[in-house]
């Protein structure tokens, strides 16, 4: 089972919201998300392949940046977690660790951070019982991170909307010259405003995926309604950020609820929480 949850008031706008994964045994694949993520493990553990090529495991507190690949992982017996998704722009508000430094990888937060007690959070979230508990628990240790962190500079943020500008006007408008918008950006988001382009089309578009029912001329619409060229562009960037077409994605996680494309699938409000649009 798997549930979204939102964030307390005291966290809209920092947390996206709270996945929470019980008892999920076996291989799954991560897709790609701007959201840099902070996980605790109730039980189990995950097994993933470095960037080295070597195997390893992670039971600690974890942290990630942006994930702009799918990413395969094989989840151990009895595995349960909560993740905190933060919204892209908003990472450097909770912790101080160069975001660039996390794209695509998962490390523990411990060996980053070891000041935050992380793994005593753990331990107690390990105590407790039932999403809510692990929700709130979470969310007063973020609280404090936030408190933590008021006096520092806040970061470099853009609304969603103004990626549709070239970069040049965005620029303008900031009152920045365009390298030092795109210095400053790679520091709050974790990768280029191009990337970031790229990856809220396919964002925009997988979530219309996860809500619509599968009827003719589908793809065409949404290619069209998110802002590709046609498409052939959007089956692309969905091949490039998830290993496949998208009718073949949606077909794939429809099928099997268990099986490796089972991050796609959401019900009942916890769908609506995952695929709402900026």
């Amino acid at each position: 089972m798997r549930l979204a949850i939102l964030p307390p008031a005291a966290l809209a706008g920092v947390v996206r919201y709270f996945h929470i994964e019980h008892s999920s045994p076996g291989p799954v694949i991560v897709p790609s998300t701007p959201c840099p993520m902070i996980g605790f493990y109730i039980a189990g553990g995950t097994r993933f392949a470095a960037p080295d090529g070597s195997e390893r495991r992670c039971s600690q507190p974890m942290v990630s940046g942006a994930l702009t690949r799918p990413t395969p992982a094989v989840w151990e017996p009895g595995t349960t977690f909560i993740s905190a998704m933060v919204e892209a722009g908003q990472f450097a508000r909770l912790l101080d660790i160069p975001l660039p430094e996390l794209r695509d990888t998962l490390l523990p937060l411990d060996e980053l951070a070891p000041q935050l007690g992380a793994a005593g959070l753990q331990e107690r979230l390990q105590r407790m019982s039932g999403s809510m508990q692990w929700v709130a628990a979470v969310s007063d240790w973020l609280l404090q991170l936030l408190g933590r962190r008021e006096g520092a500079r806040l970061p470099f943020s853009l609304p969603a909307s103004a990626l549709a500008l070239p970069t040049e006007a965005i620029a303008g408008h900031c009152g920045l010259s365009v390298r030092t918008l795109e210095r400053r950006y790679l520091a709050s988001y974790g990768q280029t405003i191009r990337d970031s382009r790229r990856m809220a089309r396919y964002v925009k578009a997988l979530g219309r995926l996860m809500l619509l029912p599968p009827r003719h001329g589908l793809l065409t619409r949404l290619a069209m309604d998110c802002g590709y060229h046609d498409q052939a562009h959007m089956v692309r960037d969905f091949v490039h950020f998830t290993g496949m077409p998208p009718g073949v994605l949606m077909e794939g996680a429809a099928a099997d609820a268990a099986g490796k494309l089972r991050l796609l699938r959401y019900e009942g409000e916890s769908r609506l929480v995952v695929t709402r649009e900026d």
